[in-house]
């Protein structure tokens, strides 16, 4: 009953052993309620998820030496060709778009720039801003 007065399970439920005797003439849920705040009958706390586990094989992790001479594996083994190609096309366009948005470009040149990115001809950052330059040379 105390229990389901409180809203928590039975097993968070404690009595106070030596009151025992005394709590078995609670039969109604105004005697339980006087029990509690006399402290005859209390509710344990809430159990957690220990997270040290977790922590310790996070300090693990970052112990692990990940420099050039821990590497194993062919250079695209880590990261494959493709990722690499979307990375870079990803920023390339964004660099584009903010030109573009900004005003520094139009939208013809946006759209020149971009077909040249598709086709691999600009691959780089710096590589744009040479033909940017060129075009503001013209």
């Amino acid at each position: 009953m105390a229990a389901d007065l409180l809203g928590v399970g039975q097993s968070r439920v404690k009595i106070d052993p030596d009151a025992a005797e005394q709590l078995q003439d609670a039969i109604t849920r105004e005697s339980i309620r006087g029990w509690l705040s006399a402290g005859l009958i209390w509710v344990e706390p809430r159990k957690g998820i220990s997270r040290g586990r977790i922590r310790a094989r996070r300090l693990r992790g970052k112990k692990k030496g990940k420099g050039q001479g821990s590497k194993k594996g062919a250079k695209g083994a880590r990261v494959g060709k493709k990722r690499l190609w979307v990375e870079r096309v990803r920023m390339l366009r964004y660099k584009l778009k903010v030109l573009r948005d900004r005003g520094d470009i139009t939208n013809q040149n946006f759209k020149l720039f971009y077909k040249q990115i598709k086709g691999g001809q600009i691959r780089t950052g710096k590589r744009l801003d040479e033909e940017l330059a060129k075009l503001s040379r013209r």
